[in-house]
């Protein structure tokens, strides 16, 4: 079952592309912890829940998965068992902004269209974020206890040597290529016609509206935010906190279907709608428009990117000192260092890597950079930049010299699995857990000491 190790605690919220459970058939509760129970069809809607995210539809041994879907199952209901004789406490306000975040990456699923979601669930919106409150509150109470049960597990280095001595060699993974950069960016300005014709536009956008006109048809048409035109510029609940500062002071001060006088934020200039509000969250709609630099600006920003290119090539100037200097990145303060998203790490393996950057860099070596490339910032403004290949580590075995805090955090989280199958195990002496006879081949029988009924 070791296999299945890596299988999250956590399985409520899963695609909703996949089969929902028949609410027309009989169910059968399969198995009981303290006065929680477990429906056959929890099981079968786990189990197609990890298929779907392993890609793996047909499995050598499905009674295999099935042990250890319930077995997981078992443990969920055990912290969540637990979490409330700790008297954990999850506010509604929890549970409605984890709803509202689940709500909007499903209707994003399905193309922003809500209808189509209602009909995946055969329920209306709003029932099946009430639906889902007692699920999204159990939820919040298993990732409260598993935190609070290893938060304060460490790892030493001795640890992690003695788990990578354990490792077989012929079992190490290949770290693949790795690179770790940094750039110096140079974003063109923006006139002030070009802004100037901008609010013009929104304003004069913002008058039709106001004088009976469709609002989402607009965003449609006219905005630039890849991510809410097609559904007519709606944005979903948000928090605050969640967006640009300039445009939420406005935002949370208009009333339902106010809409907004012109704002600028980084990313460009918005009129906002106002559709909900509920407390500290709000749902509205915006037109963004992004200004755009001028030949001459783009131009002028190359060009003065080819001037440091020119430096760097020609004196010894270090990289760091170049971009500490010259860079209009903020990540400038580091040398303009790159941080992978994915990892909160320097290192990139290729397929981390924007195409754009592989092309950029393919060829050069350690310590060697590009020339002057095109590129597209966070906030989706046009750019040049340099990149530098600060170090390129070959593909080569897993090793505790290059590759230390990989291993580190492998064996770490093998520390945690082996505490929290100490914590089931004790938990279980003094827990009523029974189990149908029809699992009893499941190794967790013998494993946890669960009596069949």
């Amino acid at each position: 079952m070791k296999k299945y190790i890596g299988i999250l605690l956590c399985l409520i919220w899963l695609p909703i592309t996949m089969a929902q459970p028949d609410n027309n058939v009989i169910d059968e509760i399969i198995a009981t912890v303290g006065d929680r129970i477990i429906t056959k069809s929890d099981l079968e809607y786990a189990i197609e829940g990890y298929k779907y995210q392993s890609g793996l539809f047909t499995l050598e041994n499905e009674d295999e998965l099935r042990c250890a879907m319930l077995e997981q199952i078992i443990i969920q209901k055990l912290l969540i068992h637990q979490a409330e004789l700790d008297s954990i406490q999850i506010t509604d306000a929890q549970v409605t902004e984890r709803i509202e975040y689940n709500m909007r990456m499903q209707i994003a699923q399905m193309g922003g269209n809500i209808k189509k979601l209602e009909e995946a669930y055969g329920k209306s919106l709003a029932e099946i974020k009430a639906e889902s409150r007692e699920l999204v509150k159990d939820e919040f109470l298993m990732e409260q206890m598993q935190y609070k049960l290893m938060q304060n597990i460490n790892i030493t280095y001795q640890e992690v040597k003695e788990f990578f001595d354990k490792i077989p060699y012929d079992s190490l993974p290949i770290i693949p290529i790795e690179y770790e950069l940094a750039q110096i960016v140079k974003t063109p300005q923006i006139g002030e016609a070009e802004k100037i014709e901008i609010k013009r536009r929104l304003e004069e956008i913002r008058t039709r509206v106001l004088r009976g006109e469709n609002f989402k048809t607009f965003a449609r048409m006219y905005s630039e935010d890849p991510g809410s035109a097609s559904k007519g510029g709606e944005l979903g609940f948000v928090n605050r906190g969640d967006l640009f500062t300039e445009f939420e002071l406005v935002a949370f001060s208009l009333k339902p279907g106010e809409i907004s006088s012109v704002v600028e934020t980084p990313a460009g200039f918005h009129i906002i709608q106002m559709i909900e509000r509920r407390g500290e969250q709000i749902n509205v709609a915006h037109i963004l428009i992004k200004p755009k630099p001028s030949a001459e600006e783009m131009m002028r920003s190359k060009n003065y990117l080819d001037s440091i290119y020119t430096v760097l090539k020609t004196t010894d100037m270090p990289f760091d000192s170049a971009a500490r200097m010259y860079s209009d990145d903020p990540a400038k303060i580091n040398g303009g260092m790159l941080v992978n998203p994915q990892t909160a790490s320097y290192a990139f393996t290729e397929e981390q890597l924007d195409k754009s950057v592989l092309y950029a860099i393919n060829n050069l070596i350690q310590g060697e950079f590009s020339q002057v490339v095109p590129m597209i910032t966070e906030d989706g403004n046009q750019a040049y930049r340099i990149i530098s290949i600060k170090e390129k580590r070959a593909a080569h075995k897993a090793n505790l010299i290059d590759d230390y805090e990989k291993i580190k955090n492998v064996a770490l989280e093998s520390k945690k699995q082996e505490a929290m199958l100490k914590w089931t195990k004790n938990k279980i002496k003094y827990t009523h857990i029974k189990v149908k006879p029809y699992y009893q081949n499941c190794n967790f029988f013998e494993k946890f000491g669960i009596v069949g009924k």
